[in-house]
């Protein structure tokens, strides 16, 4: 059976389902041709003639969630409602599990962050990015154990880095040693759970970890002696995707579905910049039953999301990543990834974002 739990059957424990919902740990294939000669994804046969926007009778939608990261915004923006189709929720603990729940053709649609699609592809796996956003804060930061003499990221040779394998905390961790020279080879990494890391940490298992928020700031608050030593936004823009797979793509009725979908997840993602207090009361304090505080310091964390259309900056960024992972040997071989995207869904992106 796979590690998923139905929406609405158990009610989520405090803490960790808002630090899951932005762990993002992970986060496409459809476009069959090669790039162009400037980097952009060859547009497919869909990207030129649009995606069907006509969802019949008895359409179900199966979404994999993260947390209640997809549905808080898009149910309280009220884009939720006059479906013309029916919503199968599904929440996984993390990226990785959310590619399993795919492989079982389990889902239909879901998000994860840059990396699992990185270790999906190299897998063989069939996915395809249909949407991307950006945001704009600092969600992640890599940090010492109390009492260390680590100064900055060069002082990490040698040294035992927590992070998670497979999720948005490898490819941080990677991308904030690969700034000074270094690579995954150079330190020994200590492979945790996110809410592991800041008790390894407090207790000497490590060096250094990366730790997401609302871990992050606790952590730091009650271990005075650790250090921040870099923040997620000097590193890269924390990105991440709607994704699906060819399969459901070759479906007209899923297919029309989706472009519905995307809109939705625009439009509700965009209400809850822009209602920063009500979302914060209704999600976290009356749905979750967290403390407001908790709430705004994730909102405040995460930043503002910003959409872009799958272009020849957003593969240029997935190949980047691809690249680092290749040449710090965590996997095999190089990846072409705009393989990875489908082009057609910038209209609905657009259209949303109007």
């Amino acid at each position: 059976m796979l590690p998923a739990r139905r929406a609405g059957r158990t009610r989520p424990r405090r803490a960790l389902v808002p630090v899951l919902s932005v762990l993002i740990a992970v986060a496409g294939l459809a476009a069959c041709g090669s790039g162009g000669d400037d980097g952009t994804p060859a547009p497919s046969a869909a990207a030129v003639t649009g995606y069907p926007t006509a969802v019949p009778a008895g359409t179900k939608l199966r979404v994999g969630d993260q947390g209640d990261t997809l549905r808080g915004p898009i149910e309280l923006s009220g884009q939720g409602t006059d479906l013309p189709y029916s919503v199968d929720w599904s929440t996984f603990a993390a990226g990785p599990l959310l590619l399993e729940a795919f492989r079982a053709k389990a889902v239909d649609i879901g998000f994860v962050a840059d990396t699992p699609p990185v270790l999906a592809a190299a897998s063989g796996q069939d996915l395809a990015v249909v949407a991307s956003w950006k945001s704009s804060g600092d969600q992640m930061t890599l940090v010492t154990r109390p009492g260390s003499d680590i100064d900055d990221l060069a002082d990490l040779k040698g040294k035992k880095v927590a992070y998670s394998t497979g999720t948005i905390l490898q490819a941080f961790a990677l991308r904030a040693l690969d700034s000074v020279g270094l690579g995954q080879r150079d330190v020994e990494q200590v492979n945790l759970l996110p809410t592991d890391i800041g008790s390894a940490l407090s207790r000497g298992d490590a060096d250094a970890g990366v730790l997401v928020e609302p871990l992050a700031s606790p952590y730091l608050k009650d271990n005075p002696t650790a250090r921040l030593v870099v923040s997620g936004g000097s590193v890269a823009p924390f990105v991440q995707y709607l994704i699906t797979t060819r399969d459901v793509l070759d479906d007209p009725a899923k297919a029309a579905a989706i472009g519905d979908f995307v809109k939705r997840w625009v439009r509700g993602l965009t209400w809850r910049d822009t209602h920063v207090d009500e979302f914060v009361q209704k999600q976290y304090v009356e749905k979750q039953n967290q403390p407001a505080e908790i709430g705004k310091l994730l909102l405040t964390k995460q930043g503002v999301a910003t959409f872009t259309p799958i272009d020849g900056s957003v593969v240029e960024g997935a190949q980047k990543l691809a690249d680092l992972f290749k040449d710090s040997g965590v996997i095999p071989k190089k990846l072409d990834m705009s393989k990875l995207f489908d082009t057609r869904y910038n209209s609905a992106v657009e259209e949303a974002t109007k």
